[in-house]
């Protein structure tokens, strides 16, 4: 199995003032440490949008970077693997953005749609239902701990 992570998990994963704090950390610890969701992805446009997130809304740019080295790995031993777009995915991200413009999604989640499909992901975390339909999506509250 692969699971790609979606922005709002690794936001309420990092920000313990978050609503979603104790269910995303939950669900993000579970999808790393456990054999039965295999290998974890995310993208560069989700990590761009998590660190400007996360700086905007603590106002705290130290926030910002470290939750990017989190994302990254740096000094923390789970791996989540980086998907970089190329020039065709994107191209097919403004396809996606278009075709699924009832479903509300931002152009990153229609990159993130393309990355799924291109690389045969099973499914993606999310509290974004905006994904149903589209994708696979795993809910955070399913996939947390007990």
């Amino acid at each position: 199995m692969s699971v790609f992570i979606d922005t709002g998990v690794f936001y309420a994963h990092h920000d313990t003032d978050a609503n979603r704090h104790t269910v995303g950390m939950d669900a993000l610890n579970t999808v790393l440490k456990s054999s039965e969701y295999g290998y974890v992805l995310t993208s560069d446009y989700v990590y761009d949008e998590v660190v400007t997130l996360t700086h905007r809304q603590t106002g705290d740019i130290a926030a910002g970077i470290e939750v990017g080295r989190r994302i990254r790995g740096e000094g923390y031993p789970d791996a989540i693997d980086m998907l970089h777009s190329s020039r065709q995915q994107f191209t097919d991200a403004v396809t996606a953005h278009q075709k699924y413009a009832e479903h509300g999604l931002s152009f990153t989640d229609a990159m993130t749609v393309t990355l799924v499909d291109h690389h045969d992901i099973d499914a993606v975390l999310s509290f974004d239902d905006d994904f149903d339909g589209v994708v696979d999506r795993l809910d955070p509250a399913t996939v947390a701990g007990p």
